[in-house]
């Protein structure tokens, strides 16, 4: 059941309405939200920011006149004490509520710069107002909304039309005529309906995980091959949006998903498909990028080094065989037994993660302190930290770090410089440099966590962490006969992955936003107490 604030009138109440105007709100959020476009990429950003801010705010508007009308505020305000409604919130309330505040702390101490720190006009817009309409969305959906499985198809429906649109584009095909008026050397990094590949790819990483997801643990054949194609589609999508962020949301999927999908015979083998897939959709794409050379953008990611190894049918066909091989023992041994898998496979598959995660921070180590990067050939530019690591990411990060450290006050580290004043910052302490004949000014992080450390400070990031945590927390208690919540929850776990090389922009993270609000409408007070 839905989380309910003491003394206030339950959201499913007979003739209650407030759950199918959430519901309204909650599809326009997912599927008007991703095509909104007006003058094409030159204004997504602003489009979609007073696109999402003003459907939120008549939602509001809407709620709160119904409210009135039906008699239910003003009983929600007669019964209501501070001390009861302070006793109502649970611990993902109370992280909300901390990251929240810790805007609105970061832009009371912001002396320099209050106009831009409330409305992040020299940022992203992710200032003090767009938090503020986050946490009444977030308590508004967590209380009323009634999640159930067909807004996820919504969705999906949606996200097909994207991901073809990113299609389209990887063929040159410019079918919507966004890139008519764009500088040559800036038409390959915008694509769809989204902008920028990096924010794309959030947004189709979301699709992927969500579909594989659901079609992992549905039973419905029907059902099953359209989880299927939306898998299929969102995978080509993801590879031929050439963004090398796409790696995090797949490590998230193919490395953290098993230690849910495992349990059962039908996730095991569903996901040993969805594998198979994979490889299969890079080898087609290899043979996409062979035959049509001329006209597509062509990959000049990591998935190249997939795609160029000469073994790779060999690995396609060792998949399938597996895959097939596995499906076919589990039927034999379902038939008499049960649906579920030794406990023990879950055990080992996280041995195997904790194993990965260990070597990947060992070549690092290996590669950028001990220098030995010559060994690790073609992944050399990837595991070698320097200025020019993740498209001079690495300049980027190592200079907010010392502006941190430098040049923040005390009371300026624990709240931040202002909500979203990072381009301020970098433009007083970091002098435009010298790059391909142009100069450059940074004015984003690229890395959520750190962006938050110097702009709503260590309480920022901390709460935001905490918010994370403890929605994935208490959505991992629901996910056993809920397969829409496990959906949403590994969207949630791979956007918060992929945020350590991305930012957040109201172009996409309204939605994960919408997801995660989602994912916590169906669970319960008591997944929500702290451990």
């Amino acid at each position: 059941g839905n989380n309910k604030v003491k003394g206030q009138e339950g959201g499913n109440a007979p003739g209650n309405k407030s759950p199918v105007i959430m519901g309204i709100f909650v599809l326009v959020v997912l599927c008007v939200q991703p095509l909104v476009f007006h003058d094409f990429y030159f204004d997504i950003l602003e489009t979609k920011y007073q696109f999402y801010c003003g459907t939120a705010i008549t939602m509001i508007v809407v709620m709160a006149l119904y409210g009135l009308w039906n008699g239910a505020m003003i009983d929600f305000f007669k019964k209501v004490n501070i001390k009861s409604l302070i006793k109502s919130l649970n611990i993902v309330d109370w992280m909300m509520v901390a990251y929240w505040f810790a805007h609105v702390l970061s832009w009371i101490f912001c002396f320099d710069w209050p106009w831009e720190a409330f409305w992040g006009t020299s940022g992203r817009f992710n200032g003090v107002f767009l938090l503020s309409v986050y946490m009444v969305v977030y308590f508004l959906v967590t209380r009323l909304f009634e999640f159930k499985k067909w807004y996820l198809d919504a969705f999906l429906a949606v996200g097909l039309l994207v991901c073809l649109f990113g299609i389209t584009d990887y063929f040159q095909m410019d079918l919507l005529g966004f890139k008519r008026q764009m500088v040559p050397h800036q038409r390959n990094i915008y694509t769809s309906t989204f902008g920028n590949i990096n924010t794309y790819t959030v947004y189709v990483a979301a699709v992927m995980v969500v579909s594989t997801i659901l079609f992992a643990a549905e039973k419905c054949p029907k059902r099953m091959i359209w989880y299927y194609v939306n898998m299929v589609v969102a995978c080509f999508a993801l590879i031929m949006g050439c963004s090398d962020n796409a790696y995090l949301s797949l490590a998230v999927l193919f490395g953290l998903a098993p230690l849910y999908l495992l349990r059962t015979k039908t996730g095991t083998s569903r996901y040993l498909i969805s594998v198979a897939t994979f490889f299969t959709v890079i080898l087609c794409i290899d043979k996409i990028n062979a035959s049509y050379a001329e006209t597509v953008i062509g990959i000049d990611s990591a998935f190249k080094i997939i795609a160029g190894m000469s073994i790779l049918p060999v690995i396609v066909v060792a998949l399938w065989i597996l895959a097939g091989g596995v499906t076919a023992l589990l039927r034999k041994a379902g038939k008499n037994g049960s649906e579920e898998m030794s406990p023990w496979i879950v055990r080992a598959w996280f041995g195997i993660v904790v194993m990965v995660v260990c070597a990947v921070a060992f070549a690092f180590y290996d590669a950028t302190v001990l220098g030995n990067s010559d060994r690790y050939g073609a992944l050399a530019p990837y595991v070698t930290f320097n200025d020019q690591w993740g498209t001079d990411r690495g300049y980027v990060w190592v200079r907010a770090l010392e502006i941190w450290r430098d040049e923040l006050n005390p009371l300026q580290k624990i709240f931040g410089y202002g909500a979203d004043t990072f381009a301020l910052l970098m433009r007083m302490y970091d002098k435009p440099h010298l790059q391909g004949g142009s100069y450059v000014v940074f004015d984003s992080v690229h890395n959520e966590y750190l962006q938050y450390l110097v702009t709503i400070g260590v309480f920022g990031v901390v709460s935001y962490i905490g918010l994370l945590v403890t929605a994935v927390r208490a959505m991992s208690k629901n996910v056993k006969n809920h397969p829409e919540v496990a959906a949403v929850m590994f969207a949630v776990i791979a956007y918060a992955v992929q945020a350590l090389i991305n930012i957040n922009l109201p172009v996409v993270t309204p939605i994960i936003f919408q997801l995660l609000f989602m994912g916590l409408s169906k669970t319960t007070e008591e997944d929500q107490k702290l451990w």
